[in-house]
């Protein structure tokens, strides 16, 4: 049994530093909140390749730094957590003290030989207490991420996912100290076998929808783009028309829309040459929406086209074809701009006109 979970962490390590390194180089107007998720699955890519060790026997490398980094997996999502609700997502720094707790308690509890037999107990009360904290943080619902706009449901969705893989973990947590309490050498536990399987398919499943650009974490790549004034450009009229200009003929020339993993504000800006907030500006103020919008409208142009023009194409191929990843993204953003589901505007469009 033992070899079958170093396998599953092996795996689990490897997802968990490409999910690090991909939410590290992602470009976002906002990028703390997603630089803190990243920082966290980089903690967890530790505790998997910590685990693979001390299975296999090789216990000494990680006899400190597996339990310091245990303690600072609650306060890293916690912060995370605070970062998301907050407007401009900004740290504070009194944000800091909770790592410092962490650390603080570590070090108190390994270097008093009496107390070292509580390390474990405090890594389990410090995922309970900061898994409650984000549950206060969002107890209000979606009312919450009000100000994260369009995206409010997306990021309120995606949040209650993180919380509960939080619970999931406490649940196994338990589940293996019981185990190991009954007698049972840590590689032989049933709870370590099902925690494994459990969270490699759940780090396989965000992995997918990470590069599918899927709702769940979509909003993260538009994180503020939604938040900058629409009455009150911080560009003059005429300026904000020849950037627009500039944009849209960008869009069609190298079909940004199209892209199979989209594009993000700053990099569009970056193809302009220009700041991100003037091009968000821009378009806000010339377009009279957002920078997402504005995409997921020339999208759906596409796909209104393709349903007409090509009535052989399936409606996943079309979905493809305009630029979107995600089935449901595609269906909710087709009704938004039509009124109708793609299959219903392709029925509709083809019924022979009735001649009076």
């Amino acid at each position: 049994m033992s070899s079958i979970i170093s396998h599953l962490q092996i795996a689990n390590a490897v997802l968990c530093l490409l999910l690090a390194a991909h939410l590290l180089a992602m470009s976002a107007m906002y990028p703390i909140p997603k630089r803190l998720l990243g920082f966290n699955y980089g903690l967890y890519a530790h505790q998997s390749i910590a685990l693979v060790a001390i299975l296999n026997g090789h216990v000494s490398g990680f006899v400190f730094t597996r339990p310091l980094v245990a303690m600072l997996l609650g306060p890293c999502l916690y912060v995370y957590f605070l970062c998301v609700r907050r407007p401009q997502a900004q740290l504070h720094y009194k944000d800091s003290w909770h790592f410092i707790l962490g650390i603080a308690s570590f070090v108190l509890l390994s270097q008093i030989k009496p107390l070292r037999a509580l390390i474990d107990f405090a890594i389990l009360a410090s995922f309970i207490i900061y898994t409650a904290l984000i549950a206060f943080q969002i107890r209000t619902g979606e009312q919450a991420l009000a100000h994260l706009g369009s995206h409010t449901k997306s990021a309120y969705r995606w949040l209650l996912i993180l919380m509960l893989l939080a619970l999931i973990n406490i649940v196994l947590e338990i589940a293996v100290n019981l185990e190991m309490q009954s007698g049972v050498a840590l590689r032989d536990t049933i709870s370590l076998l099902i925690a494994s399987m459990a969270f490699f398919l759940i780090n396989a499943s965000i992995m997918l929808a990470a590069l599918k650009r899927s709702d769940w974490l979509e909003w993260m790549y538009q994180f503020g783009a939604q938040n900058l004034p629409m009455a009150t450009p911080s560009i003059a009229p005429d300026i904000a028309q020849q950037l627009f200009q500039r944009w849209e003929d960008l869009v069609k020339r190298e079909q940004l829309h199209k892209l199979e993993f989209g594009i993000t504000l700053p990099q569009a800006a970056k193809k302009l040459q220009v700041p991100a907030r003037q091009l968000s500006n821009a378009i806000n103020h010339i377009y009279g929406k957002s920078f997402s919008v504005y995409l997921n409208d020339q999208r759906i142009h596409e796909a209104q086209r393709l349903l007409i023009d090509a009535p052989e194409m399936s409606i996943i191929d079309v979905m493809q074809e305009s630029g979107f990843s995600s089935k449901s993204n595609f269906n909710k953003e087709f009704l938004r701009v039509t009124g109708l589901s793609p299959s219903g505007f392709r029925e509709e469009r083809s019924k022979p006109v009735t001649q009076i």
